[in-house]
Protein backbone atom coordinates (compact mmCIF):
# COMPACT_ATOMS: atom_id res chain seq x y z
CA UNK A 1 0.00 0.00 0.00
CA UNK A 2 1.32 3.45 -0.94
CA UNK A 3 0.40 6.52 1.10
CA UNK A 4 1.19 10.01 -0.15
CA UNK A 5 0.54 13.58 0.94
CA UNK A 6 -0.67 16.41 -1.26
CA UNK A 7 -0.74 20.10 -0.39
CA UNK A 8 -3.22 22.21 -2.34
CA UNK A 9 -2.37 25.92 -2.88
CA UNK A 10 -5.16 28.05 -4.32
CA UNK A 11 -5.43 31.83 -4.39
CA UNK A 12 -7.74 32.12 -7.43
CA UNK A 13 -10.93 30.27 -8.34
CA UNK A 14 -9.85 28.98 -11.76
CA UNK A 15 -6.39 27.56 -11.09
CA UNK A 16 -4.21 26.15 -8.31
CA UNK A 17 -1.00 24.31 -7.52
CA UNK A 18 -0.37 21.05 -5.72
CA UNK A 19 2.78 19.72 -4.11
CA UNK A 20 2.97 15.94 -3.70
CA UNK A 21 5.52 13.83 -1.86
CA UNK A 22 5.49 11.39 -4.78
CA UNK A 23 7.45 11.46 -8.05
CA UNK A 24 4.43 10.85 -10.33
CA UNK A 25 6.53 9.95 -13.39
CA UNK A 26 7.93 6.83 -11.74
CA UNK A 27 5.61 6.37 -8.76
CA UNK A 28 8.23 6.52 -6.05
CA UNK A 29 9.28 8.96 -3.34
CA UNK A 30 10.25 12.43 -4.45
CA UNK A 31 8.35 15.64 -5.12
CA UNK A 32 5.90 16.73 -7.81
CA UNK A 33 4.72 20.33 -8.22
CA UNK A 34 1.68 20.61 -10.49
CA UNK A 35 -0.31 23.43 -12.07
CA UNK A 36 -4.06 22.71 -12.37
CA UNK A 37 -6.86 24.54 -14.14
CA UNK A 38 -10.59 24.23 -13.59
CA UNK A 39 -12.56 22.86 -16.54
CA UNK A 40 -16.27 22.62 -15.75
CA UNK A 41 -17.05 20.60 -18.89
CA UNK A 42 -14.26 18.01 -18.76
CA UNK A 43 -13.17 18.11 -15.13
CA UNK A 44 -10.10 19.66 -13.57
CA UNK A 45 -6.96 19.27 -15.63
CA UNK A 46 -3.27 19.12 -14.70
CA UNK A 47 -1.66 21.44 -17.27
CA UNK A 48 1.96 21.00 -16.28
CA UNK A 49 4.14 19.51 -13.60
CA UNK A 50 7.74 19.05 -12.57
CA UNK A 51 9.19 16.11 -10.64
CA UNK A 52 12.34 16.10 -8.55
CA UNK A 53 14.02 14.14 -5.79
CA UNK A 54 13.95 15.17 -2.13
CA UNK A 55 17.28 17.01 -2.22
CA UNK A 56 16.26 19.09 -5.26
CA UNK A 57 12.91 19.92 -3.66
CA UNK A 58 14.58 21.12 -0.47
CA UNK A 59 17.08 23.22 -2.47
CA UNK A 60 14.19 24.80 -4.39
CA UNK A 61 12.29 25.53 -1.18
CA UNK A 62 15.42 27.07 0.34
CA UNK A 63 16.00 29.24 -2.74
CA UNK A 64 12.41 30.54 -2.67
CA UNK A 65 12.69 31.24 1.05
CA UNK A 66 15.91 33.21 0.51
CA UNK A 67 14.28 35.31 -2.23
CA UNK A 68 11.19 36.27 -0.24
CA UNK A 69 12.03 36.19 3.47
CA UNK A 70 11.99 39.51 5.26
Amino acid sequence: MNISTQIHIQNHAGYWYTVDDTHIDVGCSGCTISYWQEDSERGDKRLSYICMDKEEALALADAIYKLYKN
